[in-house]
């Protein structure tokens, strides 16, 4: 009988703006996993293929993990953007010339796979876990969006493409477990810059803690089902080459075993009994899990990575509308127009909003992420 092995995939979006949340998707999937092949080479540009140690410190390993399963299962949509659930890379998929149910369409079909029933934004984040407590900034205290929020989003049946999909997963022994996310609101970000510095440890923090809680629900979730495996895959964070401290840091575990350090992927391995939180508490797993974590440049070429792209862009898209919705008003009757919040638009949008948050007494902290 063939074991199973969760596969978590989570990536970033509003990275480098100045406005707005910084957004963390994850997804998790459950799929049968296959022997890796017993070779020293990569087979072809498959990242979730095994990876093979090409330089390490460890004398002896498990053997790799290879959910091919999960390939073959995901294939049709896998690096598809015309599918009807295209697991690509969020920017393939949404820009300023194409609607929001590029991205909208693909997060329902998801969120109906993984069995997540959100009728508007503020249910969809409570059930993505999204939000630390008491985080709302002043511009969604009172807001909400009905989703779908395009109405282009069911322009075609979405039943019809789930029913598909959940065919497919079906004949493989594979299922999407759970999506979630992580916002971070500037002041939170902020908070993040005066502890830890580098940006590059932020967003390492953040993404860290998501996973450790991410795969902290599956465990749970899955109960004496659950695998004894798991392959997490994320995408370069600020550009670094080295996790193996962080990873100690984040989990309990003996050691955390270095298979490749590089610029096009960092592999490590560990056995995890729990970790730290979003919020700095310990969480104990309901059973220990051995861990093979990836950090792949263009790490949205794996399925996992690329459906955790989308998630966060879309909760980055509507946080924005939000935004500038509540900002428009109070600028009112003057015209203001959108910003996406990135580093030249945004000083123009910061100075233009100057007199409206100060007779609103939002501080600079609670509206501008330094970093």
């Amino acid at each position: 009988m063939t074991s199973q092995i969760l596969v978590l995939g989570t990536d970033e979006a509003g990275y480098g703006p100045n406005l707005g949340p910084l957004t963390v998707g994850a997804s998790c999937w459950l799929a049968p996993n296959r022997p890796a092949p017993s070779t020293s080479d990569p087979p072809g540009d498959s990242l979730l293929a095994f990876l093979p140690p090409a330089a390490t410190q460890n004398a002896t390993l498990d053997q790799g993990f290879s959910p091919d399963a999960l390939n073959d299962a995901l294939s049709p949509f896998a690096g598809n953007r015309k599918s009807v659930f295209p697991l690509v890379d969020s920017k393939k998929l949404f820009g300023a010339t194409r609607a929001l149910a590029t991205l909208e369409r693909p997060c329902m079909i998801a969120q109906t796979l993984a069995e997540i029933d959100a009728p508007d934004f503020r249910t969809l984040l409570e059930r993505l876990k999204a939000d630390a407590s008491d985080s709302l900034p002043p511009w969604e205290v009172d807001a909400n969006l009905a989703l779908p929020s395009d109405p282009k989003t069911l322009r075609e049946p979405l039943e019809e493409s789930v029913e598909a999909i959940r065919r497919r997963l079906d004949a493989s022994d594979t299922r999407l477990l759970l999506l979630a996310a992580r916002r971070v609101q500037p002041r939170e970000f902020n908070a993040l810059d005066d502890r830890l510095g580098l940006k590059s440890a932020i967003i390492a923090e953040i993404t860290t803690s998501l996973v450790v809680e991410t795969l902290d629900r599956a465990l749970r979730a899955l109960g004496d089902a659950t695998p004894e495996r798991a392959l997490v895959l994320c995408d370069k964070l600020g550009g670094s080459a080295r996790y193996a401290a962080t990873l100690k840091k984040r989990f309990q575990c003996d050691d955390v075993k270095i298979l490749r350090e590089g610029r096009d992927a960092s592999v490590y391995r560990l056995a995890a009994s729990g970790g730290i939180d979003r919020a700095g508490a310990f969480l104990s797993f309901p059973r220990r899990v051995k861990l093979e974590v990836r950090f792949t440049a263009k790490g949205e070429k794996n399925a996992p990575t690329a459906l955790a792209s989308i998630v966060a862009k879309y909760l980055r898209e509507l946080s924005m509308r939000l935004f500038n919705d509540f900002w428009s008003r109070a600028v009112s009757p003057r015209e203001l127009r959108e910003t996406a919040g990135y580093p030249v638009d945004a000083a123009r949008f910061r100075e233009e909003t100057e007199d409206a948050r100060r007779a609103l007494e939002i501080p600079d902290d609670l509206f501008w992420r330094r970093k």
